[in-house]
């Protein structure tokens, strides 16, 4: 077992990997997997490898293997080996690898480190009841270490699973990169499962998980084993399995837990957190990255500005915590915000073309402005990009001046629309209204100033009392980009339309 202190003799390659199972979408906890063997590979300049471990063929899909690709590509995690480019310790798919494991499995049958096991799922739950119900940590029983017990069992004609031999009276011991020294007591490990088999000649069957993983990491070189937290009752079976085989152990760490708000460890009842549905949602892959960052890390000042190179070269395993992280996404809503803020306007402007269309069919310019069809898409996107916290939201606040009609009156832009000076306020605004005031943003907010003034002189009405109804009569929302953008984008004629909208509403009925 390593006795050094793991960081001041860091290795000259460090290889990491992310092995996940493509029996599902890629998630936050798993990407931020992905992202610190990423960074702390690069950092070190070493090798990130991709493995995929569809050691279940029963869950595993190749549509999730695809979407492990296309999403760690759209962050931008890029890896230097994988099964879709290959390398020099290819396959990276586990199914490819059985045989490495049958030969491993001989080896440990040969040394009497492991042994066939007869008994039945039934047989199996009986025995967890029982420790359960005695206080006693959820084991196997050792029932088939008997070989005559183990041969009773075999002449009903079972398929076996192949265990590994615990020894008994072990401590396992090993230093964690991020949380120090970690023990285990052989008693509370028990003889696990490595293989399960149709027969006793081993053909057909398959590797378990710790079994695959430990004959995979060896073979492929793999110096620094980084995963989460829920892995740390795997890495005393895994050492024992190391020790069995002859091989070195890789150095361990294991990330923290994340975590709900309230607490509780994130699962599916807290909603969607795959990548997938956060980039459907219109999250930026850079605030994804950037915010995944500080889930058990605290990457510096201002860490939403973060880019993957930033990360590379900030990143230290020492600075990793060990306490649980807490997922918070309307923090990473905000992250989000910021980072679309500061993106350059024509990169979101292609970004929103296709999600534009999908909502709002093919549009064109409003008629009546001075703006070309693309300049005053550009107006839109700009002031949409704003206010937004993401695309999605982007395609809510466009909706005013691409929608066929004006959007669904809010309920308090209704109530504003029904102060006692709302009709004079909007009489004032048609009055006023010409094509030449909204030939431009700027010249639009200029006479909307102009006209709050002269409202303001008139009747004694002040900012939100003057600007309110205009925009409630416009957008159907009190919330939005500039109103100066908005009375420019819709121009003059359906700026008269809507506001005489309005007014007829507001008359009452003869």
């Amino acid at each position: 077992m390593p006795t050094k202190d793991p960081h001041s003799t860091m290795p000259t390659a460090v290889r990491v990997r992310y092995a996940p199972s493509p029996t599902g979408r890629q998630h936050i906890g798993g990407v931020r997997t992905a992202l610190f063997n990423y960074l702390h590979a690069k950092s070190l300049g070493g090798s990130f490898v991709l493995r995929v471990e569809d050691t279940d063929p029963e869950r595993s899909r190749p549509r999730f293997e695809q979407d492990l690709y296309e999403q760690l590509a759209w962050l931008g995690i890029r890896w230097d080996e994988g099964p879709d480019i290959g390398g020099d310790y290819g396959p990276y798919r586990s199914s490819e690898r059985q045989a490495l494991y049958r030969s491993a499995l001989e080896q440990l049958i040969a040394q009497g480190a492991a042994y066939p096991c007869y008994c039945s799922p039934e047989e199996l739950a009986a025995q967890r009841q029982e420790a359960l119900a005695s206080g006693r940590p959820p084991r196997y029983s050792g029932h088939c270490r008997n070989a005559e017990a183990r041969e009773a069992l075999r002449r009903r004609g079972r398929s076996p699973v192949i265990r590994f031999r615990v020894p008994e009276g072990r401590r396992i011991a090993f230093r964690d990169l991020i949380r120090g020294e970690v023990s285990h007591e052989s008693e509370d490990v028990g003889d696990f499962s490595l293989y399960r088999s149709r027969d006793e000649s081993l053909e057909g069957g398959r590797a378990f998980y710790n079994l695959a993983v430990v004959v995979d990491d060896h073979a492929m070189g793999i110096s620094d084993v980084l995963r989460g937290e829920e892995h740390l009752s795997n890495t005393p079976r895994q050492l024992l399995l190391y020790e069995a085989l002859g091989y070195s152990p890789p150095r361990f760490g294991h990330l923290s837990l994340i975590v709900s708000p309230d607490g509780s460890k994130l699962s599916k009842r807290h909603g969607d957190t795959s990548i997938d549905y956060y980039a459907q949602e219109g999250y930026l892959p850079e605030a994804i990255v950037a915010y995944t960052a500080t889930l058990g890390w605290a990457p510096g000042r201002n860490p939403e500005r973060n880019s993957l190179e930033d990360l590379i070269s900030l990143f230290s395993l020492r600075r990793l915590s060990s306490n649980p992280s807490t997922f918070d996404e309307k923090r990473m809503e905000w992250f989000n915000q910021r980072r679309l803020q500061r993106a350059e306007r024509g990169r979101i402007a292609d970004l929103m073309r296709p999600r534009l269309s999908e909502a709002y069919g093919r549009w064109e310019a409003a008629e009546g402005t001075a703006h070309d069809r693309e300049t005053w898409y550009c107006h839109l996107v700009g002031a949409a990009q704003e206010e937004a916290t993401t695309l999605s939201d982007m395609v809510r606040l466009c909706a005013f001046a691409l929608a066929s009609e004006r959007p669904e009156m809010s309920a308090e832009a209704a109530g504003t629309l029904e102060d006692q000076w709302a009709p004079a306020v909007l009489a004032a605004f048609l009055k006023e209204l010409s094509e030449e005031a909204l030939a431009t943003p700027q010249s639009a907010n200029e006479w909307l100033t102009g006209l709050r003034h002269a409202i303001r002189d008139s009747d004694g009405l002040r900012g939100r009392q003057v600007m309110f109804p205009i925009r409630a009569a416009l957008t159907g929302s009190l919330r939005g980009p500039c109103l100066g953008i908005v009375t420019s984008l819709l121009g003059q004629s359906r700026c008269r339309e809507r506001v005489e909208e309005v007014l007829k509403a507001c008359q009452p009925p003869l």
